[in-house]
């Protein structure tokens, strides 16, 4: 057994952080049916106990970690690129260049893109007359989004040839697309046709594009093969695929699950049960009709014929039965009550703070039990959401009291809706001012000056604050307490030892208790 030595695991822990530290986190999906060549590599294995790749089977897989290391499998995911301008097809195929389609547009992954004639390829199924299911990894799921399907044309060879923009055809085009969860993962699924007059191998290349303004679209490529000898084992019958006991109704949905031998989920599809299909022998049909067409390398729905087709028999729904390739591979077929919707949860803070006439903004967030898309509205200010989190931009009234605004919240998932009130709690402007030696200044004014707080006794200007007696200076302590070196003016009223007094007159110096210009109150 080969052994890892501490240096080495030192090179490949670098590599792999600096890997992720490249793409900032795992994100975001790729071809898992047909899978592309990260995904063959990675199943493949070998990569980590070797510097030289001498234990990588495959020999492809061996020569794209040669060019490109560790990369393309820590970055699995993200064979991504950034395109601004992603309508433009131009725009995409510079940033994407001919010899990097298969990378993702990235340098660093170039091994991904190497010719080789050892590319595993994925048998193309004559007997299902061009029809194929691509299945999509979505470890970050992406809407809205829209996708690109390319074939590599008959022309391109990929034992010798890099894959270029010239080299493929587009042959199918699809929208925003549903996830799909499989055995607790995300999945995009997509039904394309390919040309049923092809021979030998080829290349299927995606593009799942993102609609947002960086423009983030991810390439993958994976290789097929055309004809030629297939190995199909015989069908194996696991038993009647549905019972008398058998019953769904509308609402409920109908899972139809295939395990292999070891236990690993080969095929999960869900039905849903509606007025129109609540029917056994419509519903059934509906579910053999889509496990036939997707999943016909692993399992059928039907009855056998003569010549080893396996083929739905309508008039007798009892006489259909599950078919698998693998001899070891059990099925389950389940009736699923409805669960009730559950209310989405909002959450965000109980209050905020702002200043007359100023704005401020908060967020918000909020879940889903059942991972509904969710509607955010406010009855106050600019909303802008985004998935499942939001911001509020509310500009304060202009005041010169304090005052509080209540601003609701709402998140709904369609059908029920949970609220919150965030208290925006608004100051008056403070007003004081820097003292300026041109501005003029009247009894009451405040400013600052030297770090401290000063207000004027009368009409005044170029009277420097703490120099001349026009200015009362604030103490931090209690601002009423009497301060020798202050000048006081009629009325004003000063604590002196516990009493509290009055000015008769302008004053300054002159201790309260002395009497004279103070009247004890």
């Amino acid at each position: 057994m080969l052994r890892l030595t501490s240096t080495r695991l030192s090179v490949v822990a670098g590599s792999v952080l600096a890997a992720l530290a490249s793409t900032g986190a795992v994100g975001h999906g790729y071809m898992d049916y047909p899978p592309a060549r990260q995904e063959v590599c990675e199943r493949d294995g070998g990569h980590w106990d070797s510097d030289d790749g001498s234990t990588i089977p495959n020999a492809a897989c061996r020569a794209s970690f040669l060019e490109s290391s560790w990369t393309p499998l820590v970055q699995k995911h993200e064979f991504a690129k950034l395109v601004s301008n992603y309508r433009s097809q131009d725009a995409v195929e510079q940033a994407v260049p001919n010899g990097l389609l298969c990378s993702g547009g990235d340098p660093d992954k170039k091994g991904m893109s190497l010719p080789s004639a050892d590319w595993q390829t994925t048998p193309i199924d004559p007997a299902q007359n061009g029809k194929l299911r691509l299945t999509y990894r979505a470890s970050t799921p992406h809407n809205p989004s829209y996708w690109k399907i390319y074939l590599s044309n008959t022309s391109f060879n990929p034992a010798t040839d890099e894959l270029g923009w010239d080299d493929v055809d587009l042959i199918a085009e699809f929208g925003n697309l549903p996830l799909t969860e499989i055995n607790g993962k995300k999945y995009y699924q997509m039904d394309i046709t390919l040309p049923t007059d092809r021979s030998g191998d080829a290349v299927l290349f995606s593009r799942w594009q993102r609609n947002d303004a960086a423009g983030e679209g991810f390439y993958n490529c994976s290789d097929i093969s055309f004809g030629g000898d297939i190995d199909v084992p015989e069908w194996t019958s696991l038993g009647s695929l549905v019972k008398s006991s058998t019953d769904a109704q509308a609402g409920d949905t109908v899972w139809f699950r295939v395990f292999d031998g070891s236990g690993s989920e080969q095929v999960f599809e869900k039905l849903n049960i509606t007025a129109n299909n609540e029917d056994e022998s419509t519903w059934a049909a509906q579910l053999a009709d889509v496990v036939n067409t997707g999943f016909s390398s692993v399992a059928k729905l039907g009855v056998e014929q003569s010549d080893g087709q396996v083929n739905w028999d309508s008039s007798d729904l009892y006489s259909n039965l599950v078919f698998v390739k693998d001899k070891e591979a059990t099925f389950q077929l389940e009736v699923k009550k409805p669960t009730p919707n559950q209310p989405p949860i909002l959450s965000g803070p109980s209050s905020v703070n702002t200043v007359s006439g100023k704005t401020v903004s908060f967020n918000v967030s909020a879940s889903d039990p059942e991972n509904a898309a969710l509607t955010f509205t406010s009855d106050k200010g600019e909303l802008n959401a985004s998935g499942n989190s939001a911001s509020v931009t509310f500009t304060a009234p202009v005041t010169d009291t304090s005052l509080t605004v209540d601003i609701t919240v709402q998140v709904s998932d369609g059908e029920l809706t949970d609220s919150l009130t965030v208290t925006v709690n608004v100051e008056p402007e403070d007003v004081t001012s820097t003292w300026d030696s041109d501005k003029i200044y009247l009894a009451g004014d405040t400013v600052t000056h030297k770090g401290k707080t000063f207000t004027a006794q009368w009409w005044n200007k170029d009277a420097e604050p703490g120099v001349a007696p026009v200015w009362l200076e604030e103490s931090a302590g209690d601002k009423n307490e009497w301060v020798k070196s202050k000048a006081y003016t009629t009325g004003q009223k000063v604590t002196y030892q516990g009493s509290s007094y009055e000015a008769k007159w302008w004053t300054r110096g002159d201790v309260p208790s002395a009497g004279g210009p103070w009247k004890l109150l």
